[in-house]
């Protein structure tokens, strides 16, 4: 979880922060109530965290949002104990510590059974290299939970070789957890929140971790010992964040780079914007920058906004995906985001071929024209809104580059406006083929990824309940050769609502929240997939039948000694290799539940199928 609210500053609350920038508050609390309570004591949109999801934060992340993150124009004028204090306030004594029982000390094997995001480097998601199957899903059974101290949310999807689990955390650990029990062989501490999923690669012979913090450095760790190799700072600009992970293709690295403009736009004062996205390549050896793909020209002053503040662009088109590695053409393939001031350009929104000899632009095909949008658009337009205050519809998914059933190359994507693109890479982005499922929303559409087996395409909805109607939220199954429906399981919440939603209790009997937000993946002959009401799923690939499914939203005994908890399954999901099905549990941004947990399934065909929590019935249809 960042600290930030995603709500324009109104009138009321842009008045408290000059208020509170100009005036020696006494301590913390008048901190708190001058410059964030008017965002966060009572939310106004889902996006916004509120007070008691801030205070579930660990303090690592609350102190790089509040020192260099989103919130950091808000406190700029604090002293650092200052900021200390207010932090302090917020998240209070983190004394949470995992006991010495749960550290084993052992090296870690290195070759990877899931050494990437994407899982290959066409960003497939589809793993092979598994035993599970429609027939057995339905006897997987918990084999041990880790719990990640002071953190409430499960970001970053991690890596396994045949014996370990490599975990990032938003608290800023790296846990290699043995595969068998969940003991530690050894934690490496980044000092700032993981922000990236981890890659495992190789210099040389050596087993080689890489991944971002959201401070944008990339870091390269012995996977075997969990020693530092090397430590790039990758900014192109003060901005600049590392969302998407880094891939390794031969010796060098291709890292993405976003931006936090869009959330730093809501602050009338600031001169927005004039960072944008990129991609660079490093020497995986050595972390040196090779090049730098740019995905807008360098901002230029462009007009003044209501208050007089001078606004800039072009800027945005961040890079929030990993990107897709196509060795045949020599390019790499990844996803832009919208424009975050005017003028909206051709290269936000789109997908684009960078070369990867040295970062020359291909070509890019765009999904939405004149989607310049930042965080002071919404209900109230702040005076940083751009002039064209598009539908924020990013590519987010990762784009994957495979075959059709006549054994052509062709490219999937999926985007936040609920559309998924089907692009020719031989005719420079061509569009073959363009299937709408929902309306999408900046919350809506296709979140974090797709995938595909070469005969379909599987697409989770991540459309919320505000769209009521309209919207399409679930899983769908579609031709790879024309994006024609094989079958859907649209979500529904199953339940009834009481009281106001998303307040209260952080893991309510019903949650607001069901649609399917987290990427899918394929284990078998079954699509995996993640909701954000917490449960796991097993779909049969063929039919769409529910073979298994798994409540995370409780609490875990967890083999580390700690409290653990699931709560809403967002972003890296579910992944399967061998016997064993990995899932990360709790995502408390966007008004979702919070956890903590990472849960480790294995196969057991001892056991029935209609023991413990598992269930092997026919699809259900949601409401």
């Amino acid at each position: 979880m960042t600290l930030v609210a995603s709500t324009p500053l109104g009138p009321a609350l842009a008045v408290t922060f000059m208020l509170g920038s100009a005036v020696a508050l006494a301590n913390p609390a008048e901190h708190y109530a001058a410059r964030c309570a008017a965002c966060h004591d009572a939310p106004p949109d889902d996006k916004t965290p509120a007070v008691d999801a801030v205070k579930r934060m660990n303090s690592v992340r609350v102190r790089h949002a509040l020192t260099r993150g989103n919130m950091h124009q808000h406190v700029e004028d604090l002293s650092r104990p200052q900021v200390e204090a207010l932090i302090d306030h917020l998240v209070g004594d983190q004394a949470t510590l995992i006991p010495d029982s749960a550290y084993c000390g052992q090296k870690a094997a290195t070759a990877p059974k899931i050494a990437r995001w994407g899982y290959d480097e066409r960003n497939t998601r589809w793993q092979r290299d598994t035993s599970i199957n429609a027939d057995n899903v339905d006897t997987l059974r918990l084999k041990w939970a880790f719990a990640v101290p002071n953190v409430s949310q499960m970001r970053s999807q991690p890596a396994v070789s045949g014996d370990t689990v490599f975990l990032p955390t938003t608290g800023g650990e790296l846990y290699a957890l043995a595969r068998d029990s969940g003991c530690i062989k050894w934690q490496y501490d980044a000092d700032r929140p993981l922000r990236t999923a981890v890659t495992l690669g190789r210099i040389g012979d050596k087993g080689v971790l890489f991944v971002g913090d959201q401070g944008t450095s990339i870091h390269a760790i012995d996977a075997a010992t969990g020693e530092l190799i090397w430590q790039r700072h990758v900014a192109v600009f003060e901005a600049s964040m590392a969302t998407g992970a880094p891939v390794q293709y031969r010796d060098r690295l291709y890292v993405p780079i976003s931006s936090i403009d869009v959330a730093l736009a809501m602050r009338p004062t600031y001169e927005c914007c004039k960072s944008h996205g990129a991609v660079r390549a490093l020497d995986a050896a050595t972390g040196k920058i090779l090049w730098t793909a740019h995905m807008t020209e360098d901002a230029k002053p462009t007009y003044k906004n209501s208050l007089g503040v001078q606004m800039w662009g072009p800027s945005g088109a961040p890079v929030w995906t990993t990107p897709a590695i196509d060795a045949k053409r020599g390019v790499l393939y990844v996803g832009t985001g919208e424009n975050t001031s005017s003028p909206a350009t051709g290269m936000s929104d789109a997908i684009v071929a960078i070369a990867l000899a040295d970062g020359a632009i291909r070509w890019h095909f765009q999904g939405t024209a004149n989607d310049a949008f930042n965080m002071a658009c919404g209900r109230r337009a702040g005076p940083n809104c751009p002039k064209e205050n598009g539908p924020d519809f990013d590519f987010g998914a990762s784009v994957i580059l495979t075959k059709d059933t006549q054994g052509r190359d062709i490219l999937l994507a999926g985007q936040k406006s609920g559309d998924v693109y089907a692009l020719d890479p031989d005719r420079d982005g061509a569009l073959r083929w363009q299937r709408r499922i929902g309306p999408g929303s900046a919350l809506g559409g296709v979140h974090w990824g797709i995938a595909t087996d070469e005969a379909h395409v599987y697409v989770p909805i991540a459309d919320p309940p505000t769209l009521g109607a309209r919207g399409s939220p679930g899983v769908w199954a579609l031709k790879i050769d024309d994006g024609t429906d094989v079958w859907s399981y649209p979500a529904g919440r199953g339940c009834e609502l009481t009281g106001f939603p998303r307040r209260g209790a952080p893991w309510p009997d019903c949650p607001f929240h069901f649609a399917f937000s987290a990427a899918v993946s394929i284990a078998g002959d079954v699509v995996l997939a993640g909701a954000l009401d917490g449960r796991v799923f097993a779909f049969d690939r063929r039919d769409g039948a529910i073979r298994w499914q798994f409540a995370t939203k409780r609490s875990f005994e967890a083999v580390n000694g700690i409290d653990g908890q699931g709560g809403a399954i967002d972003n890296p999901g579910v992944l399967a290799v061998d016997d064993l099905v990995f899932v990360t549990s709790g995502y408390g941004m966007f008004g979702q539940m919070p956890g903590n947990v990472l849960l480790v399934f294995q196969l057991d065909a001892s056991q029935s199928a209609s023991e413990g929590q598992s269930q092997h019935q026919e699809p259900e249809r949601g409401g």
